[in-house]
């Protein structure tokens, strides 16, 4: 994963303290690094599903953590951190426009996710590959259902990820977007039905 904290400004800084009492407004490059690493890999995945390639997703995201730095001092720091981050993210998503490349050499990851996501919508549900044509297949099949999921509505797009590619709970995902569980379970529901759609359409090559 590319070294996102690498352009984040440092204008003061310091070598970072372990204090927790620090307000977010007096965090440095040092302790703004520290307190954000945890959440990069779950922000870097949410990047690549908003995005429409690699390169994209690492712009918004390296986008969003100078944004976030910069604003720091509006993080109260004592609300959830993660829903804070989620929105800079969302947010900066829809101020960005962005070339449409396709580069799919830094989607392994967040394929490997889809395991599950997939036996629920493939036909040949629970077979493990145990050659390489039928990895290979399965591969393609993975890459299928990343373009199903690219090309969903949001906010649909955003609530299946989080719920069946983060395997977050309703709760999680209703604090993360800041809406009502009952608008993620009706998000995600209708969600299921138009990735299930658009994943025939594909797959049926019409």
């Amino acid at each position: 994963m590319p070294t996102f904290f690498a352009a984040l400004p440092k204008e003061g800084d310091g070598e970072g303290r372990a204090n927790a009492g620090l307000e977010p407004a007096e965090w440095t490059h040092a302790d703004f690094t520290r307190i954000v690493a945890p959440h990069l890999p779950q922000l870097y995945r949410l990047s690549l599903i908003l995005s429409r390639d690699a390169a994209e997703a690492e712009d918004l995201l390296q986008n969003s953590l100078v944004k976030a730095y910069v604003h720091r001092g509006s993080y109260a720091g004592r609300g959830n951190l993660s829903a804070w981050l989620y929105g800079i993210v969302r947010n900066e998503r829809l101020e960005v426009v962005r070339s449409n490349r396709r580069r799919r050499s830094l989607l392994e990851a967040a394929l490997e996710r889809f395991a599950d996501l997939f036996d629920d919508l493939s036909p040949a549900e629970g077979v493990t590959p145990t050659n390489p044509e039928v990895q290979a297949m399965a591969q393609q099949e993975s890459e299928l259902l990343l373009a199903c999921l690219r090309q969903l509505p949001e906010p649909y797009r955003t609530v299946v990820h989080l719920c069946d590619v983060e395997e977050r709970s309703y709760d999680e995902v209703a604090e993360l977007l800041d809406a009502p569980v009952g608008t993620i379970k009706s998000r995600h529901a209708r969600g299921r039905v138009k990735l299930r759609k658009i994943f025939d359409r594909l797959a049926g090559g019409t």
